[in-house]
This record gives structure tokens, sequence and C-alpha cells, in this order.
């Protein structure tokens, strides 16, 4: 588990792995939770669409608690 601090919330959370692992691809390439997926799944030997429904959760936490925006073409990236 990892903490965080969100500015937004003013908020120190616990993140879970498949979160951070979300918020280190999106640190270096924004996008959708499908392309976070799909260059995890490279690392992890497993299907991006796998992966998505996995970290689903994970990307809804991260939204609600602002540590990731909506872009206005309706990807998402990294505050």
């Amino acid at each position: 588990m990892w903490a965080v601090y969100s500015p937004l919330s003013g908020q120190t959370l616990m993140l879970n792995t498949e979160a951070v692992a979300i918020l280190e691809v999106l640190r270096d390439r924004p996008g959708t939770l499908f392309d976070a997926c799909k260059a995890l799944s490279s690392r992890a030997g497993r299907d991006a669409g796998d992966l998505e429904q996995l970290c689903l959760d994970a990307w809804s936490t991260l939204l609600d608690v602002g540590l990731l925006e909506p872009s206005a073409t309706g990807g998402s990236r990294s505050a």
C-alpha cells in the first residue's frame, strides 16, 4: 500500500498497487484507463482488456479524489 496526499480533496489516501501503477503510467503519458492498461499489459503479461476490468475501481477512486482529471477529449491525465 502507498500513501498519497490529494491537494484537491485535502485528504491523505492509501492506494493499492493498481492505482499506483495507473499513476506511474499516466505520469509519463496521459491517456485513458485503457491506454494505461495497454501500457501495463506488456509488463504484466496480461490482456489489456482484462487489466482494464481489474483497474476500474482504482480508476474511479483516482478520479473521485482528484488525483486524475478528465481531459476535454474524454481521456484522463495525472494531476
